[in-house]
């Protein structure tokens, strides 16, 4: 009987870590310093970077890139990987791929959108993906904003 109420308290523990709201992910880069006028150098400080959203600027430095996928696969890896225990023989669980708020299908539908139509991305986690998108959307969504 232990066992079993061990086991319950970890799934209720699972179920709400699950069905928390993912708070805003950052990373920091150096930003580049720059002489100031009297010829010193200015203060370099870390800026931060949102890693559920790949911002305008970074999708403009990766013009060189081909399609929205290799910026993704680039820029933010982690958007495309499923998450633990989501596949199954009979439905395997994918990320979802809106652009514009349009369902385009899964991963593979970003290798079809050229980098240069890409104006910015966003990753949602499952829980806000259901939200704004609703549908099947267990393995979270990717928005593409096009220019």
């Amino acid at each position: 009987m232990n066992r079993r109420l061990a086991l319950a308290a970890v799934l209720c523990a699972a179920a709400a870590f699950r069905a928390a709201p993912a708070a805003a992910q950052t990373d920091t880069a150096a930003v580049a310093a720059a002489p100031a006028d009297d010829g010193t150098r200015l203060e370099v400080r870390p800026a931060r970077r949102d890693m559920n959203r790949i911002s305008v600027v970074e999708v403009q430095n990766a013009q060189d890139m081909s399609d929205a996928y290799e910026l993704i696969h680039t820029l933010r890896r982690a958007w495309l990987r499923a998450p633990r225990g989501s596949t199954s023989t009979l439905a395997p669980i994918d990320v979802a791929v809106f652009m514009n708020g349009v369902r385009l299908g899964t991963r593979e539908a970003l290798k079809t959108i050229p980098v240069t139509a890409v104006k910015s991305a966003r990753f949602y986690s499952a829980v806000d993906a259901r939200r704004k998108f609703g549908g099947d959307t267990s393995a979270g969504a990717i928005e593409i904003e096009s220019n």
